[in-house]
């Protein structure tokens, strides 16, 4: 499991409903701005956190798009693969 921290419940809120709407993925609150994300399924790990990586770094940027102020500090980094 991977804890997401937002900037505001605001953004926790969106970003629930968000990954509340996906099917493979579970999300509970933990607190005003901090958010408990696993993905379902079949995974490695490090794919795990690869992939919930992606998704929510995408979601992050579509909201910023759109111009809603949301800013996500993801507990695991992505595996270093990912970043080169």
């Amino acid at each position: 499991m991977t804890i997401v921290r937002t900037n505001s419940s605001a953004a926790t809120r969106l970003l629930l409903a968000y990954l509340g709407a996906i099917s493979d993925i579970t999300a509970e609150p933990v607190g005003a701005c901090e958010v408990r994300v696993n993905l379902l399924g079949s995974y490695r790990e490090d794919a795990m956190q690869l992939a919930l990586y992606l998704r929510l770094r995408a979601w992050e940027a579509g909201q910023r798009a759109e111009g809603v102020d949301v800013q996500l500090d993801l507990d695991a980094e992505p595996p270093a693969a990912a970043t080169a």
